[in-house]
């Protein structure tokens, strides 16, 4: 595994590669969500508990930083392993009395140039908490499918 690379076409460009979950338990992420309308006549609420599950996801990240030279010299080696630092070498773009950008494109300092991520297999899991509406429940057990697993990471 190959976690950093300097880009040598671009200076300030770095690709990052990552793997999640490359062991045998799946990253699992959950959450619940609540769909709820009551409006002429319609009185809905939907409570679903959702779970993800990611077997295997490579990613590869090209980040664009730029950081001032000077304040790079002055870095002790104690500070080079502290990401405050390397942070903190990060020119601040020039900005308005709003707060807003004032210059274009050109003086990007830091910035996700690429980001690819490859889901080898994603595992929904759904489940009504307390729904009333009638379709709901069965939306859920179809979600939770090993069909819909096949079709969301084809």
């Amino acid at each position: 595994l190959e976690l950093v690379e300097l880009n040598r076409s671009s200076p300030y460009q770095t690709d990052y590669k990552m793997i999640i979950c490359a062991h045998s338990k799946p990253l699992k992420i959950s959450t619940c969500v609540l769909i709820a309308i009551k409006d002429n006549g319609l009185d809905m609420r939907n409570d679903v508990a959702i779970e993800f599950e990611i077997d295997s996801a490579p990613m590869l990240a090209t980040l664009l930083l730029k950081v001032e030279e000077e304040t790079f010299l002055r870095n002790t080696p104690a500070q080079i392993n502290n990401p405050n630092c390397w942070i903190a070498m990060i020119p601040f773009p020039k900005l308005d009395d709003r707060g807003i950008r004032v210059d274009s494109k050109s003086d990007i300092t830091a910035a996700i140039t690429t980001f690819d991520i490859n889901v080898a297999k994603i595992k929904l899991n759904a489940t009504c908490v307390k729904c009333t509406s009638p379709r709901m429940e069965t939306l859920a057990e179809t979600w939770s499918t090993d069909k819909a697993t096949e079709d969301a990471t084809e």
